[in-house]
């Protein structure tokens, strides 16, 4: 029985590993994104603790300490929400691209799919006749 050979098979596991590729760009600039929101977390906790000990301190001077402080978290949280707002446009266009992979990869199956099917098809029509050659000879044998 012949093997079942695929004459695109090369193309198709390049396109697969073009996935693979995609999804793990796609992945450490989803793993930027998370390492930035807990960034934006952390600033934000800052900043309620460094109001909570404004507000129960009666020192003029840790207050403008706890003042300034807070204007640096400012800071911090609107960079860290510019990168995070570059980072989100770069992950829709890696989503863009993972999603072009896998489509150009999904063709490339549906294809191997029907070819594999037509090759089931002619190795079932071959057999039938090999099957219908040995019921003719034994039938042809038996009458003669």
């Amino acid at each position: 029985m012949k093997r079942f050979r695929y004459s695109l098979q090369k193309i198709l596991d390049l396109r697969s590993f073009q996935l693979k590729q995609a999804e793990i760009e796609l992945g450490k600039v989803n793993s930027q994104i998370a390492a930035e929101n807990r960034q934006l977390q952390v600033i934000a906790s800052q900043k309620l603790k460094v109001q909570g000990d404004m507000d129960s301190s009666h020192d003029i001077m840790a207050f403008a300490q706890g003042h300034g402080y807070l204007v640096f978290l400012d800071q911090k949280r609107d960079a860290c929400e510019q990168r995070l707002a570059l980072l989100q446009i770069e992950a829709d266009k890696k989503k863009e691209i993972v999603r072009q992979a896998m489509q150009k990869e999904k063709v490339l199956e549906r294809l191997k799919e029907r070819r594999l099917e037509s090759w089931k098809d002619e190795l079932n029509k071959e057999e039938e006749l090999v099957v219908d050659d040995v019921v003719t000879a034994k039938y042809g044998a038996a009458n003669a």
